[in-house]
């Protein structure tokens, strides 16, 4: 064992260094034990607080409550809000239950309100979101140790501009050596010794105690308003090929591009189509929860939204504009990987849109499909009283919106597609309620069944027609779902399903 305790010096003087600081750490063994603690404290404070290695707080859990004090004779009882003392605040609270419930850190309130985090109980970790619909870890907690995202603690620290204090108190044991000499150091920002003692139980010790002292950065570096990073990233897309069949590329910065009143005349123009494959909506799809995937519209929850083309038939098209103006910086470079060169022209559902202004239905078969699924959903209420498809329970909300044509060749794609239009069309017919229209009932007879026998009592004269497409949209999900596909998979597939 390391009496001069190199190793945790230099770890103590580095704490900071890397993309995680470590804001409390406790440890207990046969060998050693100690901690590390971080503080806040005014840059008046500094000299005070580098005078001595000893810390000037505390580790506990800073609960309100009362003082008392004599004054002229009488006892004067004040409440305070937080027992912090001398100004020093700190960042992890100690929580201490007595025995009733486990002890908790937790970490103050100050500062996860600061950068708004949510606590993520599946990995013990707050989270951070941003403004392109993602979230990052921002503090970890592991145990008995928390870290801290460097950066996040020092725009805490700017925008405050108090000094971030750390203190360490490291105490280790070794048997058949001696203590090294007792030493202390002093710089700028550091105050620490090495001290030891008396041998306990036939083992000598050693303390390093110390505390250290980073100084905030300006505060332009807050990270929030009004000291937000600016957005300069605007990558260059394609938007075009010239005489030589060479691809043409130009910024997205939509402060650099032409428009209607007359900036930037040798520029192309704000609204340049820029295509892309459409695998580029996947990841939207893919996160209803999230991102909403509408006619002419992708959306980030409250956060952002941009104008597509999504009517295109094998494209989706997006203005050169729009892509630096309403997409987050984070996505611009993603949508480049998808960037190909214009081939064809944008549907005729954006031309009459942008260009002509004039009110157009969308013309993408599912586009249409959608649209018809909660209009006819609708009139069937409306006719009959009740609704002709189930409500989707919450983990199924998302489906009407993922409904999509493969956006690409692929198997999983199709039968991903497949899937949801049988859970939309199959899975989620009114069973209940049909059976409630019919005069007796079948025993084990299915959903689709049902409704075969309701539809031709009432007459209906395509039911035969609409029962067979739904019929063969899940004979194709059933094969489709089968870990080895068989040759009535590949018949199924190349018998078009009725309509």
């Amino acid at each position: 064992m390391d009496l001069r305790q190199e190793e945790m010096q230099r770890r103590f003087t580095s704490l900071d260094q890397g993309a995680w600081t470590t804001v409390y750490e406790d440890w207990r063994n046969d060998d050693s034990n100690g901690g590390i603690y971080c503080a806040f404290a005014p840059i008046s404070k500094r000299e005070r607080i580098l005078s001595s290695p000893s810390w000037d707080i505390h580790k506990g859990d800073f609960r309100p409550g009362f003082s008392q004090s004599g004054r002229s004779g009488k006892m004067v009882t004040t409440y305070f809000p937080s027992s912090v003392e001398n100004e020093i605040e700190p960042l992890v609270l100690c929580r201490e239950y007595y025995g009733i419930v486990p002890p908790a850190l937790e970490v103050t309130e100050h500062f996860r309100l600061y950068h708004n985090l949510y606590w993520d109980e599946l990995t013990s970790q707050f989270m951070q979101p941003h403004d392109d619909g993602t979230s990052s870890a921002a503090v970890k907690v592991a145990g008995d140790r928390i870290e801290v995202r460097t950066k996040l603690l020092r725009q805490f620290q700017a925008a405050r501009q108090l000094d971030l204090i750390f203190y360490i108190d490291s105490v280790r044991f070794s048997e058949g050596c001696e203590a090294p000499e007792e030493i202390e150091w002093e710089t700028r920002d550091l105050r620490a010794g090495l001290y030891s003692g008396h041998p306990i139980r036939g083992r000598a010790f050693t303390r390093y105690l110390g505390v250290r002292v980073v100084s905030p950065p300006a505060v332009e570096k807050s990270g929030i308003w009004p000291f937000e990073e600016e957005d300069t990233h605007f990558p260059e897309f394609i938007i075009g090929t010239d005489s030589d069949g060479d691809e043409v590329r130009y910024t997205c910065n939509p402060d650099a591009l032409a428009n209607y009143f007359g900036a930037n005349p040798d520029a192309p123009h704000y609204l340049t189509p820029v295509f892309f494959r459409r695998e580029v909506l996947q990841k939207y799809y893919e996160k209803p929860e999230i991102y909403t995937v509408s006619d002419g519209y992708l959306g980030c929850a409250s956060l952002w939204g941009v104008r597509i083309d999504n009517s295109a038939n094998d494209y989706v098209v997006v203005f050169l504009g729009d892509l630096g103006r309403d997409l987050p910086r984070q996505d611009r470079d993603y949508w480049r990987s998808y960037n190909v060169a214009a081939d064809g022209r944008p549907s005729e559902t954006l031309i009459r849109r942008a260009f002509l202004g004039q009110a157009a239905d969308p013309t993408a078969e599912d586009l249409l499909v959608r649209s018809n699924y909660v209009s006819f959903g609708r009139a069937w209420n409306e006719r009959y009283g009740w609704d002709f498809f189930r409500k989707p329970e919450e983990a199924d909300s998302g489906l009407l919106q993922r409904l999509r044509l493969p956006l690409n060749d692929s198997q999983a794609e199709f039968e991903s597609s497949i899937r949801i239009m049988t859970q939309l069309f199959v899975d989620a017919i009114n069973e209940k309620k049909v059976q409630a229209q019919l005069p007796d009932r079948i025993e084990n007879e299915k959903g689709i069944s049902k409704l075969q026998r309701w539809l031709k009592l009432v007459g209906y004269q395509h039911a035969e027609r609409d029962i067979q497409f739904l019929r063969d949209l899940q004979e194709v999900r059933s094969k489709a779902t089968a870990h080895r596909k068989s040759s009535d998979y590949e018949k199924a597939l190349t018998e078009p399903l009725s309509s």
